[in-house]
């Protein structure tokens, strides 16, 4: 199974979040073999460039430790068919992802797209687009880069059982 974080340029949130995710699946005995996590972002602007320093550093803040290799892509609509489930890290990210899946051959396979912040359990039902967002650090200092970890800390473990659903899903289906 094939999952993809996207934020805007790939240098904050989405590489995060990949970081996160996949140390969660390499722990969990249920996915730990079948399940690859990447990151893209929907912006060309810092294609190349690695991990934003203040991401890196809130990451070790949060136990997480290096080497945290990193290059800065952005996602290609031909790409698509290829990921089973994509977890943009906002609306407008997720209406941009929807927008590119809408060029998806109809015999081709599509991804999942779910809002990262929707599996955190303390979300409160009803939440606006702004609180369904992961927030964007790219403007703030180290505390805003430390506070969006946590922000995305919050869904992991619903998020684990959601990739172990659909995976078991994608077996039974043979696929």
């Amino acid at each position: 199974m094939r999952v993809l974080t996207v934020c805007t340029g790939n240098v904050c949130r989405s590489p995060a979040a990949a970081v996160m995710l996949r140390e969660a699946v390499r722990a969990d005995p249920r996915l730990a073999a079948d399940v690859e996590v990447h990151s893209a972002g929907l912006s060309w602007e810092a294609e190349g460039e690695p991990m934003d320093p203040r991401t890196v550093l809130a990451l070790e803040h949060a136990g997480y430790t290096q080497p945290f290799e990193h290059t800065a892509r952005s996602i290609h609509q031909s790409e698509l068919p290829t990921w089973d489930l994509l977890l943009p890290m906002t609306t407008d990210h997720a209406a941009a992802l929807l927008r590119k899946a809408e060029q998806i051959p109809p015999d081709a396979p599509t991804p999942e797209i779910s809002l990262w912040r929707t599996f955190d359990p303390l979300l409160p039902a009803g939440a606006e687009d702004e609180d369904i967002s992961v927030p964007d650090p790219w403007y703030e200092g180290q505390e805003a880069f430390d506070e969006t970890i946590e922000v995305l800390r919050g869904a992991l473990p619903t998020l684990l059982e959601h990739i172990a659903e659909l995976l078991e899903a994608k077996r039974v289906a043979g696929r």
